[in-house]
């Protein structure tokens, strides 16, 4: 797992900045637009939500609601240890994070001691780094915000160091699905890329960070020494998904709230229909997702075959702004078809130059590919195509059986094959029963009048050469 501490972002170098930027300096623009000191503990008490019951109280043992976690470091220490952040006992153990020489807190919470990815439950705040801040940049980002309206004015503005950490409060904490989490991390991917840009930072790469992310606890110690991380409040309104969706392009939008719908059939209806999900979710109370064995469906010696061809549609067809979720596809196709994770994660590194080659000015990098691995979790191995389809921007087009069972598909596309020989007066098999290439190409193509060459090549086991090569001929262009 990724240490706690990477990419906290604090970036402090002294009380006064290689410009001259002073953090007294930028309080003060914060001060300029509305910005009203105040205590952490009341930051954290909005975040929260303290007295709705969304986090569970120490003394409240018997009902089970997943909670924040504090994590903190001695200087000396090699590693460091969490704290489970009950609502009772918030004020004091906020108190020992503070005072200890390195803490972290986000604004999610999460079930059991690990503040891991897999173990997120619902999220409270979206929070973002933002560097490379001057008086000037700052200056601009309020610009954009209170008067162009360019992204959505934060609810607090922490400055821990010369930089900021940008705090937007859901004004509902969003329960953590597993597509809501890949949703959500294309959402502040796409946020951090509107609000990070040439005139509101001197840095010129953004920090594109998942949701999971930690940040300095706020009243904690800085890297100057008797210096402590501040929070103004600039914001009173808590943000829905939706609302925040509005301040990005519309390829990013995604409707992250959607719920599985609910079941048409009544459960003795559902007994009849589905009996082996009877059998195994309401007699045994085995509710973990069943998951596809697409190594016993793949035609072939091949039993990564998906996997493989999802490695190829990388390389026909990601672009700059779906890349990092090319990758986290990558992963999800390695969890359907049970690739070892290590190869996943050399496959994934192998793709780093073509995908560096995209952007070359914003290199794709181990840590974005560390960021990707978070999906390999079994639960994503029912991740549908459609949502990775609208996530990286490749196109998956659905295998139209129109509800047929895939050998009554099969005996339609020989029917049509033979219907096609009659005609042409052709065969499409030659010597030894063994098909000829371009029959086989010219056969998928009447079964698929839709489809497409890359898809002609994974279902055929044809190399993209000779797809080509027969993809626009007829029998009697044959030489």
């Amino acid at each position: 797992m990724e240490h706690p501490a990477r990419g906290c972002g604090d970036g402090w170098r002294g009380s006064e900045d290689r410009k001259g930027v002073t953090a007294a300096m930028l309080e003060d623009v914060v001060m300029e637009y509305g910005g009203a000191a105040v205590s952490p503990l009341e930051v954290y008490a909005d975040v929260f939500k303290f007295g709705e019951g969304y986090i569970q109280k120490n003394k409240d043992d018997h009902r089970q609601v997943a909670n924040p976690l504090g994590y903190y470091k001695a200087a000396d220490a090699d590693h460091g240890h969490y704290r489970i952040m009950f609502e009772d006992d918030f004020p004091q153990l906020l108190e020992e994070l503070q005072e200890a020489d390195f803490a972290l807190l986000n604004g999610l919470s999460y079930w059991g001691r690990k503040n891991t990815q897999q173990h997120a439950s619902k999220l409270f705040a979206m929070i973002f780094d933002y560097d490379g801040v001057t008086d000037k940049t700052l200056t601009n980002f309020f610009s954009g915000a209170f008067n162009a309206g360019a992204y959505p004015i934060p609810n607090y503005v922490v400055l821990s160091g010369h930089n900021c950490h940008l705090y937007y409060v859901m004004d509902e904490p969003v329960d953590l699905f597993p597509e809501t989490k890949l949703q959500l991390k294309e959402l502040k991917y796409a946020l951090t890329e509107r609000i990070w840009n040439n005139y509101t930072s001197t840095e010129k790469r953004p920090q594109l960070q998942g949701i999971n992310q930690s940040f300095r606890v706020i009243g904690g110690k800085t890297k100057v020494k008797g210096r402590r991380v501040e929070a103004f409040r600039l914001n009173d309104h808590p943000y829905s998904v939706m609302e925040l969706y509005r301040y990005v392009p519309t390829e990013n939008r995604e409707e992250v709230l959607r719920r599985f719908k609910d079941s048409k059939f009544t459960l003795e209806e559902a007994k009849a229909k589905f009996p082996k999900w009877y059998e195994k979710v309401v007699v045994q109370g085995n509710k973990t997702r069943t998951k596809w064995d697409i190594k016993g469906h793949t035609h072939g010696s091949n039993p990564y075959a998906l996997y493989d061809w999802w490695k190829r549609m990388i390389r026909e067809g990601a672009t700059y702004h779906h890349r990092y979720f090319a990758v986290m596809a990558l992963v999800v196709y390695g969890v359907k078809c049970d690739v070892p994770e290590e190869k996943v994660r050399a496959d994934a590194e192998e793709l780093m130059p073509f995908l560096t080659d995209i952007n070359k000015d914003n290199p794709f990098t181990r840590a974005d590919i560390a960021s990707a691995m978070d999906c390999y979790d079994d639960r994503y191995a029912t991740f549908p195509a459609r949502d990775i389809s609208k996530l990286t921007g490749i196109p998956i087009p659905q295998r139209k059986r129109n509800g047929r069972p895939q050998v009554l598909h099969l005996a339609g596309a020989r029917a049509i094959q033979k219907i096609n020989d009659e005609f042409n007066g052709t065969s499409w098999r030659e010597g030894n029963g063994r098909p000829d290439k371009q029959g086989i190409v010219l056969a998928w193509r009447a079964a698929h009048p839709d489809g497409r060459k890359a898809d002609c090549v994974r279902d055929t086991g044809l190399s993209k050469p000779t797809v080509y090569k027969w993809w626009d001929t007829k029998k009697e262009e044959r030489s």
